[in-house]
């Protein structure tokens, strides 16, 4: 519940921001491609940038959305960025800077064995997930996987375990702070 500052990273159509605007939240929609919003809402400002050009800077926020997002930083072509191996990771750091004190940032991103993707996607394993996550402590998390199509919680190990391809991977959901 607001009141507060939600940035929304990845945009996209813009459903999370105005759910959080509905909420009562001032909330910054940042995405590298134009919004595609299907409503306007007084609560919710759009803003087309790169995340790595630091767009926001001097900005402050309470509340972090970054849903399956940021594995894409970097990845060149993906949604017109520019190549940069470790984009995600810096991109992670960049967020970690907007946060307000007592801030928390809400991730989802694909998780198993270490992979990329090109230029889809980047799944987090064992060697690249402490690097995303380095700088914040982790608050809550939850695995998913898929079983027989349908999505079931797991335990870390599990879904670390799941074979990253271009179309299947474990999910991690992560509520962060700062360190």
């Amino acid at each position: 519940p607001g009141p507060g500052r939600t940035l929304d990273f990845g945009a996209d159509v813009g459903f999370l921001a105005l759910a959080a605007a509905q909420r009562g939240h001032d909330v910054v929609a940042l995405d590298r491609l134009p919004p595609a919003f299907h409503y306007a809402h007084p609560r919710v400002r759009a803003v087309q940038a790169d995340i790595l050009d630091r767009p926001l800077a001097g900005e402050a926020f309470d509340q972090i959305v970054n849903c399956s997002s940021v594995e894409h930083v970097g990845l060149g072509g993906r949604y017109g960025s520019t190549p940069a191996p470790d984009g995600d990771l810096e991109a992670m750091a960049v967020l970690r800077e907007r946060m307000a004190p007592g801030g928390r940032h809400i991730l989802t991103v694909p998780v198993g064995v270490d992979a990329v993707c090109a230029s889809l996607h980047r799944v987090y394993g064992t060697r690249r997930l402490p690097r995303l996550l380095d700088g914040y402590a982790v608050a809550e998390q939850q695995f998913w996987v898929k079983d027989a199509g349908r999505w079931r919680q797991a335990d870390r190990g599990t879904a670390l375990a799941v074979p990253g391809s271009e179309r299947s991977y474990a999910l991690g959901l992560f509520v962060l702070t700062a360190a």
